[in-house]
């Protein structure tokens, strides 16, 4: 669906100062929603096979089943909305390692490059949050075989990153990236274009006041 229709990708991570927190993955297709209802009556539009909403439903109660198994990850909940078309996923974790180990389930299981290429990191002691990114040439190749018109689609599409913490941020390094009027929240939005081209980066090196 990602591929017939705008979207947003948007990803809400409250940190606490011991670095367990809680993270939110919200896909919104509620700007082409007359058309995803459209293609969701299809079996397949240009070779690309369409999900039904039974499929969607069993494939989300596959992915809840293997984060509520997940070492460091609980209170696991999700949502559907099949008439705005808005899906979202949010959990807690107990540190970035099970953090890391949300991102890459839900990478892997969606056949995404950012498992591999992404992942958190977080020092209590000199209060440093990290986001390590690797871009892969692979989202332009993949990207680069859709049609024009299937290509204009993600001219509207965007990445958003909320990272919220308990204590004022003291610094961040990435250029894109904005901090919030109280100073507590860092946020990150990214045209899907140009993450896709390599022409931004979620990297992120966050310090944070003692």
């Amino acid at each position: 669906m990602l591929f017939t229709s705008c979207f947003d990708l948007v990803e809400e991570i409250d940190m606490k100062a011991d670095g367990s927190g809680s993270i939110k993955a919200t896909l919104n297709l509620s700007k082409s929603k007359t058309k995803v209802a459209s293609l969701m009556k299809m079996k397949s539009v240009n070779g690309l096979t369409i999900p039904s909403q039974a499929t969607i439903k069993s494939e989300t109660a596959t992915i809840i089943k293997i984060l509520q198994s997940t070492p460091g990850i609980s209170r696991v909940n999700h949502t559907l909305d099949f008439t705005n078309f808005i899906a979202t996923i949010s959990c807690d974790f107990t540190s970035v390692t099970a953090l890391n180990s949300f991102t890459k389930t839900l990478a892997q299981h969606f056949k995404s490059p950012l498992g591999n290429n992404h992942s958190y990191s977080y020092n209590n002691k000199s209060l440093t949050f990290g986001r390590q990114y690797t871009y892969a040439s692979s989202m332009s190749k993949e990207f680069s075989k859709l049609s024009q018109n299937d290509r204009k689609l993600f001219d509207d599409a965007f990445y958003t990153q909320i990272v919220r913490f308990d204590k004022s941020v003291k610094s961040q390094n990435n250029p894109t990236a904005k901090l919030s009027a109280t100073k507590k929240a860092v946020l990150l939005k990214i045209k899907a274009t140009d993450l896709i081209s390599g022409k931004a980066s979620v990297a992120n090196n966050i310090v944070l006041q003692n």
